[in-house]
């Protein structure tokens, strides 16, 4: 019997023992995950890695109430054990009658989704991927130091089934490669950057396409551009932050729309639902049934169907991200649990455009550590970038934090470009906000 049969058959097992040990509901996930990765650096294969593994993740709601078990044992005589001794513990715990199965009526019932690669990739040519990557620019420039390419995919495979009649099933695939390199600076100063492609299939990132990978090229340009930094003095700037880390400054936005956020009072956003909490320019779509796209998914992990949905618009913030669970608390209508594939409505022009509509600011590439306070919103964020003088990207900067309010700063976001990274769940172009406080170290 296949593995994945197997895993079925034992779910309808657990459902059916469940029940008859004394569970009042029960929902049961099976996964089957498959993760190989490998690393080159420099010039020489430098690790190999492949990770295997099964488990059955039951949630057990028993006499009003809740506890969760998982097992990798997928054996009829190693559930029953398990499940007698989660059972016995889930009835010591407090009543908890927020805890419920997904009504009917909001549950996902539909073809499975497949949003996956029907084959693999052979370790030899894995290797030689890598290390053509890492050999295009090896040797070739006297600053650098070292370049790391890192080669990873991943299979997941998983059923959704309750005691109420859900069943439902994905299987996905992912595949990526990333280039970092590092070059001498001034004194001891070590720069560092890095780029990085992924796809559903291996062609996606350039295995078998027969097109040259062009990551360690534009990692190794990156990190040269970074040498030789300047201070600019603390000050208020138009910033512009670039399409590959502006998901930094959307996190605390997303975190605070959580049901977890919300129901403890430690988010920013409570009672702001229909308020206007950014500028018209932010619309926030999540659009999880894209096919072959990141974040693609039809149901979440505890079977809630996904739906298209307008998250913010035009600065107006239409949902919570809400499980069962937290409605439920909330005396709300249950949404998603978390979001699935974002997407923040494009403008025009990348980075570069974007620097050419202010004289003088800073183009953010990257955040160095920092916060959000989910509760207040106050963020503070050590930041690397360039100068951008006259309309034109310069010289780099650092030693500088970037700080304030989150409803403050999307107040104040000017326009988005069309730059927005496809191989992302999280597709945000680069941003260009007004009037940000910056201070030196």
């Amino acid at each position: 019997m296949k593995q994945k049969d197997l895993l079925k058959q034992m779910c309808s097992y657990a459902l059916e023992m469940s029940l008859k040990k004394g569970a009042t509901h029960a929902r049961v996930a099976a996964t089957s995950n498959n993760a190989n990765g490998m690393s080159v650096l420099n010039d020489s294969l430098e690790t190999i890695e492949k990770a295997v593994d099964s488990s059955l993740t039951l949630h057990l709601f028993v006499e009003g109430r809740y506890g969760t078990c998982s097992t990798n044992k997928v054996d009829p005589s190693g559930l029953d054990k398990l499940l007698d001794d989660a059972i016995a513990s889930v009835k010591l715990l407090a009543p908890d009658p927020f805890r419920k199965l997904v009504p009917k009526e909001l549950r996902y019932e539909g073809p499975p989704l497949y949003s996956a690669h029907s084959g693999s990739v052979d370790t030899g040519v894995k290797k030689a991927f890598l290390l053509d990557c890492a050999c295009a620019i090896w040797n070739k420039e006297p600053a650098l130091i070292s370049v790391m390419a890192d080669y990873s995919d991943h299979r997941q495979w998983l059923h959704l089934a309750d005691s109420d009649g859900l069943h439902c099933t994905s299987e996905e695939t992912w595949y990526n490669y990333s280039v970092e390199c590092t070059v001498r600076g001034k004194g001891d100063a070590r720069p560092s950057d890095w780029d990085f492609q992924g796809g559903i299939h291996p062609w996606d990132i350039g295995i078998g396409s027969g097109l040259p990978c062009t990551c360690a090229a534009t990692a190794l340009e990156r990190a040269l551009a970074k040498r030789n930094p300047r201070k600019i003095v603390s000050g208020r700037y138009r910033v512009i932050v670039e399409n590959r880390v502006a998901a930094t400054l959307l996190a605390p936005l997303i975190d605070a729309m959580s049901g977890s956020s919300l129901q403890q009072q430690n988010s920013f956003l409570l009672d702001k639902l229909g308020e206007n909490i950014a500028s018209s320019v932010l619309t926030l779509i999540d659009d999880p049934r894209r096919k072959g796209t990141p974040g693609c998914r039809f149901f979440d992990s505890e079977g809630l169907a996904t739906a298209k949905r307008a998250v913010i618009e035009a600065g107006r913030l239409n949902m919570y991200f809400l499980s069962t669970y937290y409605a439920e608390k909330m005396q709300m209508h249950p949404t998603i649990s978390s979001p699935s594939l974002l997407l923040l409505k494009e403008g025009k022009g990348n980075a570069a455009t974007l620097a050419g509509l202010i004289k003088n600011g800073i183009f953010v590439t990257g955040f160095n550590g920092g916060n959000c306070n989910t509760t207040t919103g106050d963020f503070s964020y050590g930041i690397e970038g360039f100068y951008v003088e006259h309309g034109q990207i310069t010289y780099p900067i650092n030693e500088m934090v970037m700080t304030g309010n989150m409803l403050d700063l999307w107040s104040r976001l000017l326009a988005a470009g069309d730059d927005a990274l496809k191989t992302m769940s999280w597709q945000t172009p680069s941003l260009l906000f007004d009037d940000i406080e910056f201070s030196g170290l």
